[in-house]
């Protein structure tokens, strides 16, 4: 079985119910909202169909909403700018029609953030403008590397942090009605510090939701310095390596990937690796051969899933990404990964780390077909995942959402029991084969407390 999970991103190619259905089949453990595009309806609508599709074939899917974040903006043009080395331009506070000199941009907290000398990016960094003056709601810059702009392109600041929340009125209201469709986690974009994943989980809290798992998004160099409080804060983070690598210097993004991976396996917090994965497949049938190596080093650096964008939300061949993504990943799990299992904290009481590693071990000596998780709220089963065990890895939860939101966890497969309970677990494993009879098998229960001798237990037998 395949343990690195594949996150496909639902837009105009691929959310209809047929081709929901049809990604489902090719391999896709869950599913990206993108609410920096459609709308409510247009999201409630793709939300349906997944729990449809997911329902029909009896899958366990997540639903992952991803907030737009304050996504810095120009306005729009009277027609597309060309911009030469040398040339002035000024951008100011509003959303008018920018034309020769000047542009707007609505973004407030630009104004009062950036200052002369520093840099901006403007179009995914294809043009930079150096600021030379500051004032309220206006910056005089200068073109350091021209180009044609247009539009409603994106702006990035690699210099300073912004003085704003990674979480706008707009991504709350968002947040809100992700929740009423249903959601099983939500990702927050340009995340600076731990304080934005604190009010992303109150704003979740004070919608209802206060269990809802937050996943900080990796795209600007303050994340990457405050990556060690981040991981604590947060149930999962994405590396997004589209505004990273505009915000970084290109040659470092390898390296910083790779030390935000291990310092997310030393805590147990799950890791995705997203952006331009397979991103040739928007038009081409086929993925280059360096997009091919950089999702199979991905495995190697011990990647919990990989997140499909453009490919699947507006490409030509969604269906064959998901497809050819999950044969690379397949392949790239045969070779063993050459990252080894930190022995740092992991999220978990010390008896409850004791109780994961000796069920790790027995498995391993006992040759056993499954560990079997006996799960609530879904935290033994990623305790034991991020140890990486060779056995395969059943969360058993009577909790349908805890199931859904293990299904981006590395080697977890969900499984909806009755009651989390040795007895009825044991009972509905054998009764809907999912472990075969005679099979032997680990289970394995813990709680922070221990005042209960059937909360916490490593069990083997022969089913």
């Amino acid at each position: 079985m395949r343990r690195t999970r594949i996150l496909a991103t639902l837009g105009p190619a691929s959310d209809s119910p047929d081709t929901i259905r049809r990604l489902l089949e090719a391999g896709a453990d869950a599913f990206r909202l993108n609410f920096s595009h459609g709308t409510h309806a247009s999201h409630a609508r793709a939300c349906e169909r997944v729990r449809q599709a997911a329902a029909a074939d009896r899958h366990v899917v997540a639903i992952l909403q991803d907030l737009a974040g304050p996504k810095i903006r120009v306005g729009p043009l009277q027609a597309p700018l060309a911009l030469a080395e040398g040339d002035p331009l000024a951008i100011e506070l509003g959303d008018f029609a920018g034309g020769p000199g000047r542009i707007s941009t609505s973004f407030g907290a630009l104004f009062t953030s950036v200052g002369p000398g520093h840099r901006l990016l403007v179009d995914d960094g294809r043009i930079e403008v150096r600021v030379e003056e500051a004032s309220p709601g206006r910056l005089a810059t200068r073109v350091v590397t021209g180009g044609i702009l247009e539009g409603r392109k994106g702006i990035n600041v690699p210099d300073v942090p912004l003085r704003t929340s990674a979480l706008t009125e707009q991504d709350v209201a968002d947040l809100r009605a992700g929740l009423e469709m249903g959601v099983d986690l939500v990702a927050v974009s340009f995340v600076q510090s731990a304080d934005d994943v604190h009010a992303a989980r109150a704003a979740a809290a004070a919608a209802g939701a206060p269990a809802l798992p937050v996943v900080a998004k990796i795209e600007k160099p303050q994340a990457v310095e405050q990556i060690e409080p981040i991981l604590d804060a947060a149930d999962g983070i994405m590396i997004a390596r589209g505004d990273l690598g505009i915000e970084l210097p290109l040659e470092t993004v390898p390296a910083v990937q790779k030390t935000i991976i291990q310092a997310a396996r030393q805590r147990g917090v799950p890791v995705i690796v997203a952006t331009e994965v397979l991103e040739s497949m928007r038009s081409s049938p086929r993925p280059t051969r360096a997009e091919v190596t950089d999702a199979a080093n991905a495995v190697g650096e011990g990647a919990d899933a990989i997140m499909l964008a453009v490919e699947t939300a507006a490409g030509r061949y969604p269906v064959r990404a998901v497809q050819i993504l999950d044969a690379i990943l397949r392949e790239a799990e045969k070779t063993p990964a050459a990252v080894p299992v930190m022995p740092g904290a992991v999220g978990a009481a010390e008896h409850g780390r004791a109780l994961a590693e000796a069920a790790v071990a027995l498995a391993t000596r006992a040759r056993a077909a499954a560990i079997v998780a006996l799960t609530e709220a879904g935290k033994t089963a990623v305790l034991l995942a991020a140890l990486r065990p060779t056995a395969r890895l059943i969360a058993a939860t009577p909790n349908v959402r805890t199931a859904a939101r293990l299904a981006l966890v590395w080697g977890v497969t969900p499984v909806i029991a009755p009651e989390a309970t040795l007895a009825a677990v044991r009972e509905y494993l054998v009764a809907g084969s999912i472990v075969p009879s005679g099979s032997t098998v680990v289970f394995v229960s813990m709680h922070a407390g221990l005042g209960r001798e059937d909360a916490n237990f490593v069990h083997v037998e022969r089913l």
